[in-house]
């Protein structure tokens, strides 16, 4: 990943945020089509098409293909021999869809771009808007996410490029690493750009006291830092960003692979005001310790109640999964969902699905057999937050997850593209009202490629 220095003078900042600003104002207008500046809604009304996409790698780099359907039922077979719409990625392209499956949305992680596309049957997906993000973002491999219908976030946040504070009065005491957020929001209209806005992530008290590491036989201080900042979703008057921790030693500093990783206290989470994104704060719990912000799969929801939902990540099997709830604007102490014990066996998850009523799908690994997200030892279980229980479903074996991205769900129904590893595989579509861990049926048979994965459908 490409490192950016962010350790700006106030003064300085202020001038090129401005600068920034005037400069994409000026250049994203040549970017929109100027023969269609508004372009006109696919002529499908409602969800009838589904947007399948296939991960391939069939030279070495990654690709991303896609194709509509109208049918994703039994008896209907999806293949990429030779087919297939090629969505722009330089590494695995970051794609969400709206709602009602017209537009489809993509970040070229790498390539520093955004597309939006109109979904218009099989392979055809016309281009209605590109706009570049990395002059604005200052890196090619931003991170985004689709806040609501009407707006998305492009946000960056790179731990190794930390500010390392120290005390002013003694310079080997060592107090803490400051990280820069860097956020710009995205009007999925004719993805205009909104400002940008530049955060220095507060540390709480929590993380301001170091622990001990033993490293090749001594023993550290060690100190967490921000390390990556993801998966953002808006309730009410505030946004909610999720966090991951890497660990610093100021006597042996290390950074990137190989270090010792980051031993989680507790749960935290970054919360702004919305939509003025400033005034952030930290919020946190004791309930469960792990980081939140996720990888590829959603990490958090808004229920129909308004309350936030998250699920953790956690390093090990020293952690257990959870999700958590966030109720008006901090964790909700009284409420718990420990996924592990409630399947009775170690999990590790990066994401979940909702699929509405306190139902969800969550993906995960059974790291009691495998400590490796790279290992196809994949499940999904259906969980209803409102009652407390989790049901792990009778699916195939050899499922890799961790790079799964997109689910859908459509009257009552909840529906995942899941092949097994080198395998043919299906939709699957899920009553959302059963408890049984039969509860679906097999859909649409999935054509898989040798080096494939389907990532989700949209």
């Amino acid at each position: 990943m490409m490192n950016f220095n962010f350790k700006w003078s106030i003064q300085k900042a202020i001038v090129l945020s401005i600068l920034s600003i005037v400069f994409i104002t000026t250049s994203c207008s040549s970017d929109a089509p100027i023969d269609n500046p508004e372009p006109e809604e696919p002529t499908i009304e409602g969800r009838n098409q589904f947007t399948l996409a296939l991960s391939a790698s069939p030279t070495g780099e990654t690709k991303v293909y896609t194709q509509a359907l109208t049918d994703v039922t039994a008896g209907v077979t999806v293949s990429y021999d030779g087919k297939g719409f090629e969505i722009p990625s330089t590494r695995t392209a970051r794609i969400f869809g709206s709602t009602d499956g017209k537009s489809l949305y993509n970040l070229d992680y790498g390539g520093g771009r955004i597309y939006k596309f109109s979904v218009d049957g099989e392979e055809s997906y016309s281009q209605l808007f590109e706009k570049n993000v990395e002059f604005a973002m200052g890196t090619a491999y931003p991170r985004w996410t689709k806040a609501s219908e009407e707006s998305a976030s492009i946000h960056y946040a790179s731990g190794s490029n930390a500010t390392r504070v120290y005390d002013e009065n003694d310079a080997t005491k060592f107090i803490r690493s400051d990280v820069t957020l860097r956020i710009m929001s995205v009007g999925l209209n004719n993805l205009t750009f909104g400002s940008i806005e530049e955060i220095i992530i507060p540390v709480s008290d929590t993380y301001l006291e170091p622990y001990t590491i033993n490293v090749a036989g001594t023993d550290y201080d060690h100190y967490n830092y921000v390390g990556r900042v993801d998966a953002p979703v808006i309730a009410g008057n505030k946004i909610y960003y999720g966090m991951s921790k890497s660990a610093y030693n100021p006597e042996k500093p290390c950074s990137g692979r190989g270090c010792p990783p980051a031993i989680y206290k507790n749960t935290e989470t970054l919360v702004l005001d919305y939509p003025s994104l400033t005034n952030p704060k930290i919020i946190s719990t004791d309930i469960a310790k792990g980081a939140t912000n996720g990888y590829r799969t959603p990490v958090a929801y808004k229920d129909e109640l308004g309350d936030v939902y998250q699920i953790i990540s956690v390093p090990d099997n020293t952690y257990d999964t959870n999700i958590l709830k966030i109720s008006n604007g901090d964790y909700d102490e009284s409420f718990q969902f420990n996924l592990s014990d409630l399947l009775g066996e170690n999990t590790r998850s990066y994401g979940w699905f909702y699929a509405g009523n306190g139902i969800g799908y969550v993906p995960y690994l059974r790291s009691d057999e495998t400590n490796s997200n790279s290992d196809s030892n994949w499940s999904v279980a259906r969980v209803d937050l409102y009652n407390g229980t989790a049901i792990k479903m009778n699916l195939p074996t050899n499922l890799w997850l961790r790079q799964y991205q997109s689910a859908v769900v459509k009257d009552g129904k909840f529906y995942m593209a899941i092949t097994p590893t080198g395998k043919d595989g299906n939709v699957y579509i899920f009553d959302t009202t059963s408890t049984s861990p039969d509860g679906f049926t097999v859909g649409a048979t999935l054509e898989n490629l040798a080096e494939g994965t389907y990532i989700g459908i949209y």
